[in-house]
């Protein structure tokens, strides 16, 4: 197996503490999500793609802080204090030669993509790229807000629901 990093960059990491603090709003699009600091800084998340070996494109998160937003977005009531907790994760994303995956329509010598947790990459992978593909904030009051690479390539999903953010740390093996 021939494998790769693409994770978070220190700069992105250095970002995402700053959500540690108290939130202004938050405004949300499907390629990028911005959130305000009460100290009128923002935060702004979106992805970094990297093309591994012309078989797939792997997904990172990225996030910068910028000084002038020029949006406030809409309150975060969940997040407006201090004592915030920002947790990221790993993903994987990895192809499996033809044959090693039955599934109709496929072609000798291509292969099949896949991305999820580390947890399920399959013994059969030939190419791996490891990622940082998702990250929630648990705010002071105990709510999550989970935001992760989306199901349509480019895309970032936001999750707000505590089942559906609960369910995601349990799949991830997060005990915290």
């Amino acid at each position: 197996m021939r494998e790769y990093r693409f994770q978070a960059t220190s700069d992105t990491v250095e970002a995402l503490r700053r959500l540690r603090g108290a939130w202004r709003g938050m405004a949300v699009a499907d390629h990028e999500i911005t959130i305000v600091l009460r100290d009128g800084q923002a935060v702004r998340v979106a992805l970094d793609t990297a093309d591994v070996e012309g078989l797939f494109d792997a997904y990172r998160i990225r996030a910068e802080v910028e000084t002038s937003p020029g949006v406030f977005g809409v309150p975060v009531e969940d997040f407006i204090g201090d004592g915030n907790d920002v947790v990221l994760f790993t993903g994987v994303t990895w192809s499996e030669p033809h044959g090693a995956v039955k599934a109709e329509g496929l072609a000798e010598g291509s292969a099949m993509h896949f991305s999820g947790h580390p947890g399920q990459l399959s013994e059969s992978a030939e190419v791996v790229c490891v990622t940082t593909d998702a990250f929630v904030v648990a705010s002071s009051a105990g709510r999550g807000l989970l935001i992760r690479t989306g199901l349509r390539p480019g895309t970032l999903d936001v999750e707000r629901h505590p089942d559906k953010v609960r369910a995601f740390l349990i799949e991830r093996g997060y005990e915290g």
